[in-house]
């Protein structure tokens, strides 16, 4: 069992201390982008992975592949495929790619969608959300089974 602790567009916050207590506990960090500089200790997590945002200017990728459990993961930022707009273009990227778990951020909405296989997750943003309260997800990869809730950070 692995268990992945994903947000993003942290921008120009500091890193709450729920998500510093919960990243301890995680095989994985996923940081979707936006105020990559401001990561801090969170960059020496032992299973970070970090893309860079449309705001960033980090050596981060824009996009990062890997297989956790039997599960394929693509985690982007979002902006390449224009998900403000809809998630046809990434739902064709994560198609292409061979992934049945997308994370992105990009449009400060926290939401999980499954649709044609596929699991789309936006944990939401850690600054300015557009709902709501800043949030990030949590996801629990058993063998090929994953779960994955929206969690409040206040």
């Amino acid at each position: 069992m692995k268990k992945i602790v994903v947000f993003s567009d942290l921008h120009y916050d500091t890193i709450p201390d729920k998500i510093k207590s919960v990243a301890n506990e995680a095989d994985y960090l996923f940081f979707l982008g936006d105020g990559g500089s401001r990561l801090g200790d969170l960059l020496f997590h032992h299973g970070l992975v970090a893309v860079k945002g449309n705001c960033d200017d980090t050596p981060f990728p824009r996009e990062s592949v890997m297989e956790i459990e039997g599960v394929k993961c693509l985690v982007t930022h979002g902006d390449l495929y224009s998900v403000k707009r809809g998630l046809l273009p990434l739902s064709y990227r994560t198609k292409e790619l061979g992934c049945t778990l997308v994370c992105y951020g990009h449009t400060h909405y926290a939401e999980i969608v499954e649709e044609d296989g596929i699991t789309f997750l936006n944990p939401g943003a850690i600054h300015s959300p557009m709902t709501g309260t800043p949030s990030y997800a949590y996801v629990v990869i058993q063998g090929d089974k994953m779960t994955a809730k929206i969690v409040d950070i206040y």
